[in-house]
């Protein structure tokens, strides 16, 4: 075959006003806005533990669910409650079509342990089945040369033919994050495939490592914001354990409320509220002060470890609501009666505020 002259080439490429191009399809809608379009990159990004893989797999349980329930609307309080998709819905993330949607989740960061217990114990869990091998292909590359990492992730997707990649993470096919012309080649590649298969391709990246530095690593990430269709910061409030999901960029529509989720005991991500300071000291003045609140459950205690405070209010308040709790955490703190103390990120304890004051509750009988 003759190679097509500058010319042809130009022509082929050349758009105008009658030349019909499909619009965008999406493959899904975030309260009502539709997102993650066929043929496009997304970014998914945020600090280290801030939720990424919890959004991948809101978005990869909502792809496999069996059914999409009619007639839904916003009524998603069930789903809240059991960490589960209520008809293919939650925390507002609805699968547009009816059929399941085919999925590639590339790992290159976790252990292969760590990745088939999300896709058995949390995807299977928040779908309410076992996860179809028809609808999930998942590859764990982290014992792989980076070298050959590329190579495999594009096959995946040329053989499987999804709907969706799940790349996580983006970082681990290249030798130097800073390099450009690797990032280039890196982003291009994924650009064309995405393109070619009709696929979205969802990439995480860290953020840079200081607190204020909200951009994406390196060139890699520079490459990848500029090509990106939407992009997702995750985010973990170190204080109520709330994670939040905010649209932070996008080429088509805006999604400008930000999502929230708790964790529950199981380790199912729950939908929640995060609790202003107002809304608590003013919901019901028949109820105690959050002053009394953390003074009862100090219980005359110079300190208390962050897990047992909790359970003392979650008790004494018959609370139920992890939501409602970090709003009184976030009050109490806000407002002096609480001090925090962190040993470490796992490790957290409360001490009493200066505002937390007499006369102190007698607990000697």
């Amino acid at each position: 075959m003759e190679q097509k002259s500058i010319f042809e080439q130009l022509e082929q490429l050349r758009i105008t006003s009658r030349s019909e191009i499909p619009p965008h399809d999406f493959l899904y809608t975030w309260n009502g806005v539709p997102c993650f379009a066929r043929g496009e990159l997304v970014a998914v990004t945020g600090k280290a533990k801030s939720g990424k893989t919890y959004l991948n797999s809101i978005l990869m349980a909502a792809a496999g669910t069996s059914a999409l329930s009619r007639g839904a609307g916003n009524e998603l309080e069930p789903a809240y409650n059991a960490g589960r998709m209520d008809g293919g819905h939650f925390l507002g993330l609805k699968r547009i079509r009816e059929k399941p949607l085919r999925v590639v989740w590339i790992d290159t960061e976790q252990s292969a342990d760590s990745t088939h217990e999300i896709l058995r114990d949390r995807i299977g869990a928040m779908t309410g089945a076992e996860a179809s091998d028809e609808v999930y292909h998942v590859f764990n590359l982290r014992q792989v040369r980076w070298q050959d990492r590329m190579t495999l992730v594009l096959s995946a997707i040329a053989i499987c033919m999804p709907d969706l990649v799940i790349f996580d993470g983006i970082r681990d096919v290249v030798g130097d994050i800073n390099n450009y012309e690797e990032a280039q080649n890196t982003i291009g590649q994924l650009l064309k495939a995405a393109s070619e298969f009709k696929t979205c391709i969802v990439c995480v990246l860290h953020q840079n490592k200081a607190a204020e530095d909200k951009t994406l690593r390196g060139a890699l990430g520079t490459e990848l914001q500029n090509k990106s269709f939407e992009t997702y910061e995750c985010k973990k409030d170190p204080e109520t354990r709330i994670f939040s999901i905010q649209q932070t960029a996008t080429r088509k529509y805006d999604m400008p409320n930000k999502i929230q989720f708790c964790v529950d005991k199981e380790g199912l991500p729950v939908g929640c509220a995060s609790v202003e300071p107002e809304q608590v000291s003013h919901a019901d003045t028949s109820q105690p002060g959050v002053k009394e609140i953390f003074r009862a459950a100090m219980m005359g205690h110079s300190e208390m470890r962050a897990g047992a405070l909790k359970a003392q209010v979650m008790m004494r308040q018959n609370l139920r609501s992890d939501s409602i709790y970090g709003g009184l955490l976030v009050a109490a703190l806000q407002q002096g009666v609480l001090i925090r103390r962190a040993v470490s990120d796992r490790e957290v304890y409360y001490q009493p505020g200066p505002q937390m004051t007499e006369p102190q509750l007698d607990f000697g009988g």
